[in-house]
């Protein structure tokens, strides 16, 4: 009679366990199968405090206030919560490793009780997971991931309590979190390539879960904002439909077209030629319309007003916060154009009163003269992602941890953020602009124009770069002017680097730019009078008492102490960019 053969796979473990500093790197992939929510993703409580109901959008569809009432408000109380709303929706956000971003289910995840990150373990032999299969001890509520095995109380120089084959230190938390994107682009336009690749970026992230992802594409052109905002009413919905369950969704647009070369504004009929232009305020207005900017609102508030605590199974807070308040209400504007539009200044205006009047929370714009969507997709999609899928809350850090590792695109263009940020309880809107350093094209990123010589108006053309040993010298091919050489390996009153280590040639300045910064090789090439009084004294003492390195002549054979200190050090002027006195001048 044949043997009968064992369901289960015999599986040949490690003679020993692994330690906690015998952490080897790996690169998993998605393991299959229904994922559900995590253990420390907020549900029941992010239902009861963050609820909402439905009222009359719309007041006056003729009205030309931009910023409509919200309409939406908070939800009652819990007890008659179900008489206003029978059921409410229920949401998936997915589980995903903390460590290698996998996405992974019972039984094989696993919840650390110290921090609460979620660990991936292999489903099947030499399938993608962090923990070797079938190593984990299955006690509730004593699992801890590797690094808390190093610092936890009782648990430390001990060796690990299952195999650990995956990254050795958390990443970031993704989750399907609702997401809205609507690309606006011109008809006229040759392709899609910007909208088809962010619909595909975020198609993929959201595989698993596609009902929590809304994509439209709408079309400029003449007489047709109308037509095209109607295209947003499921938009609406899917937005008051996850309001109410307790997640608001997060809401990006991007608005890709041509500009105008003079007056900065962007063109939403026509195509090459004949076509018309208008400022990116009244184009969100017309093709957005009234009920889905508060919507977008709406959903702003709801995490704003959110109020719900995560714990970990030992009553901690956790390692990354998860709830609503920080993982949604975003809202985003991408603005790419052929000309740079945000370098205007009237209509830089129109885009700062965007975040100044709480219509967005961020624009990146791009302020090359030359900008091309194939050249700056890779940073756009990657942004959203890392704002709508991995929940990075800081606009700033974001972005500049993304452009130290990916910066190619700064070689032909920059990038302008407006952002909003909370200090102190208060509302304040920064503008900044991320600049590359080139050697023998531009200094710092920058474009400068300014010559010390009077009466000389030079061309950018006419000034020139040069480079030398970690410094930057500019010379004015008009009337032969030099300035003094800057160091480029250190941050100064105007520029400072966004990565010291990883990205030491990005360097970002307030923006619009000062006058003080346009002529910042201008103010550091005057002459220090105090320096020179200085060293013309102890010239002329050393010369009266004889020293030994003065010959019989009065000539010194050593250097005059300006000459040797001449630039050894950054010179700082005392104008900065935040100077309000100081006229906004763009370049």
């Amino acid at each position: 009679m044949p043997s009968q053969r064992s369901s289960k796979p015999t599986i040949s473990l490690p003679a020993k366990k692994a330690k906690v500093g015998a952490i080897l790197s790996g690169i998993a992939s998605a393991t299959p199968g229904v994922v559900q929510i995590g253990s420390i993703v907020p549900t029941m409580n992010l239902l009861g405090s963050s609820g909402f109901i439905h009222e009359d959008p719309i007041e006056d569809s003729d009205s030309d206030s931009f910023h409509p009432a919200p309409i939406l408000g908070p939800a009652p109380a819990a007890t008659s919560t179900s008489a206003v709303i029978p059921s409410l929706p229920t949401v998936a956000l997915g589980t995903f490793c903390h460590f290698c971003l996998d996405s992974c289910s019972p039984p094989h995840q696993h919840e650390c009780v110290e921090c609460g990150a979620i660990v991936c373990e292999q489903f099947v032999a030499r399938s993608s997971g962090c923990i070797f299969i079938n190593t984990v001890e299955a006690i509730k509520g004593t699992f801890l991931c590797p690094m808390c095995s190093r610092t936890a109380k009782g648990e430390k120089d001990r060796p690990l309590r299952y195999v650990f084959i995956g990254f050795g230190k958390r990443i970031k938390v993704k989750l399907a979190w609702p997401m809205a994107i609507v690309n606006l682009s011109l008809e006229s336009m040759k392709d899609d390539y910007l909208a088809s690749a962010i619909t595909l970026e975020a198609q993929n992230h959201y595989r698993s879960h596609p009902e929590n992802l809304y994509v439209s594409a709408l079309r400029m052109r003449g007489a047709a904002h109308m037509i095209e905002s109607r295209k947003l009413a499921p938009g609406i919905q899917f937005c008051h439909r996850n309001i109410v369950a307790g997640f608001p969704p997060n809401v990006f647009v991007v608005v890709d077209t041509h500009s105008d070369e003079f007056s900065g504004m962007l063109q939403h009929t026509g195509g090459h030629t004949g076509g018309t232009n208008a400022t990116i305020t009244e184009i969100l207005k017309a093709y957005l319309g009234k009920e889905f900017v508060t919507a977008m609102k709406a959903s702003a508030d709801a995490a704003r007003n959110d109020t719900t605590v995560c714990k970990t199974f030992n009553g901690k807070a956790p390692w990354c916060d998860v709830t609503a308040k920080a993982r949604g209400g975003r809202r985003g504007l991408f603005m790419v154009s052929c000309g740079p539009a945000i370098r205007v200044s009237h209509h830089f205006e129109e885009v700062k009163a965007l975040v100044d009047s709480d219509v967005v929370d961020f624009v990146l714009a791009f302020g090359g003269s030359g900008t091309l969507p194939s050249m700056i997709s890779n940073t756009v999609r990657s942004f959203m992602m890392e704002m709508g899928v991995f929940g990075r809350k800081d606009v700033w850090e974001g972005l500049c941890q993304m452009l130290a590792t990916s910066n190619d695109f700064l070689e032909y263009t920059t990038a302008v953020v407006v952002y909003s940020s909370y200090l102190t309880g208060q509302r304040t809107v920064e503008c900044r602009q991320i600049t590359k350093d080139s050697p023998g094209v531009r200094a710092f990123g920058f474009e400068f124009k300014a010559c010390a010589t009077p009466g000389c108006h030079p061309s950018a053309a006419d000034m020139r770069v040069f480079n030398k040993k970690g410094r930057v010298q500019l010379r004015c091919l008009k009337c032969g002017w030099r300035s003094a050489w800057v160091k480029t390996d250190q941050d100064n009153d105007h520029f400072q680097r966004v990565h010291k280590i990883v990205a030491p040639t990005l360097f970002w300045h307030h923006f619009p730019p000062s006058t003080g910064l346009q002529n910042f090789f201008v103010e550091v090439s005057k002459p220090n009078p105090e320096a020179a009084a200085s060293a013309s004294t102890t010239v002329s003492a050393k010369k009266s008492m004889g020293h030994k390195g003065v010959d019989k002549k009065g000539k010194g054979k050593r250097q005059p102490a300006a000459d040797i200190k001449e630039d050894a050090q950054m010179i700082y002027i005392s104008d900065s960019d935040s100077d309000s006195d100081a006229p906004m001048v763009l370049d």
